[in-house]
């Protein structure tokens, strides 16, 4: 809320320890920042393995995974900030040397979680260019895809997060813009994934084989389109979960409520953050089998079990575009029929 204590300015979850210290609560909020620190430890191994993940195994488009990594970047500001936060309201801090680092970490985490409120429709986006580029869009990476799409994304996010921050819009038009901008992204979604399963499917009629007019990468574009809107399908469900909370905790700044209510859901709403952050890579990783491969590959070798190495099998079709349907056709069924026979 916007307030004298804070500069006329507002922040998502700032809590003012003065007010918690005048209420005798510090012992109970002091063991809840603790265990905060205990889960944000966890969640800062599972970020780092899964950051090695993305730029070692393959398991999707680079666009896509530029945009994830773009994602996961916001997360790791906003536990970085969160970090420094909990540091200070632990008592590190008694002189407020820190003052303005941590004006600035409430800067970071807000803008931060704005980005993670706002993500749905850029990974909506890619999907859309990667079905209507589907012809050629495993040939080549065309970053411009991710890098358009970022640059107009993130100079919406920031200044809506700045106008957040300072006060300009009021909360209601906020939590609006966050509930309308998740259902963009959540039909987006739905209509690629219906629109590419029809497409899938024209594919494989049984007249199709007589007059070949499409290309092994193509069908295995459409393969991984469907696939990948299975993957964001189930995150979206996370974020539109995180939202629904965020948006309520939200709203509090807009309505009289007792000021220990609005605390309480403040520290519920920083657990609630964490639960977040942990889950959607559980989602992303029980949905990639790429990255499960090369979990148990690391395992074994960590416990110095003897295994076969091998490489994750790829399912992108890059390697195998002809200018002749026909002899790619050829090299298809022969293939087949080798692994079937």
């Amino acid at each position: 809320m916007c307030s004298p204590s804070t500069s006329n300015v507002r922040f998502i979850t700032f809590v003012n320890t003065s007010y918690i210290e005048a209420e005798n609560m510090e012992a109970i909020f002091s063991i809840l920042l603790k265990i905060e620190v205990g889960v944000l430890v966890f969640s800062w191994i599972e970020f780092l393995y899964l950051f090695y993940l993305f730029v070692f195994i393959r398991a999707m488009h680079f666009n896509l995974t530029f945009l994830f990594m773009n994602y996961g970047g916001q997360y790791f500001c906003s536990m970085l900030s969160r970090c420094i936060i909990v540091y200070q309201q632990l008592g590190n801090d008694p002189n407020n040397d820190l003052h303005h680092l941590i004006l600035i970490a409430n800067y970071v985490r807000t803008i931060g979680l704005f980005i993670a409120m706002y993500i749905l429709p850029i990974f909506m986006i890619e999907r859309c260019l990667a079905t209507f580029l589907v012809k050629n869009y495993e040939k080549s990476r065309k970053i411009w895809v991710s890098l358009m799409i970022l640059s107009i994304f993130h100079p919406l996010v920031f200044a809506s997060a700045i106008a957040y921050i300072q006060c300009w819009l009021p909360v209601v038009f906020h939590v609006i813009s966050f509930f309308i901008v998740n259902i963009i992204g959540y039909i987006g979604i739905h209509i690629c994934f219906s629109y590419n399963i029809k497409k899938h499917g024209k594919f494989y009629r049984t007249t199709c084989f007589t007059n070949v007019s499409y290309g092994l990468s193509e069908r295995f574009q459409l393969a991984e389109n469907i696939k990948m809107c299975k993957v964001l399908k189930k995150v979206q469900i996370s974020i539109m979960f995180f939202n629904i909370g965020c948006c309520s905790i939200l709203l509090m700044d807009h309505f009289k409520v007792e000021m220990m209510i609005i605390y309480w859901s403040y520290v519920s709403f920083n657990f609630f953050c964490l639960v977040y952050g942990i889950t959607v890579p559980i989602i992303l990783y029980s949905a990639l089998p790429e990255w499960q491969k090369e979990t148990r590959r690391l395992i074994f070798m960590c416990i110095r079990k003897g295994h076969v190495e091998e490489e994750p099998k790829s399912t992108f079709g890059e390697t195998m575009i002809y200018n002749d349907h026909a002899i790619e056709s050829n090299i298809y069924f022969t293939q087949f029929n080798k692994a079937t026979f």
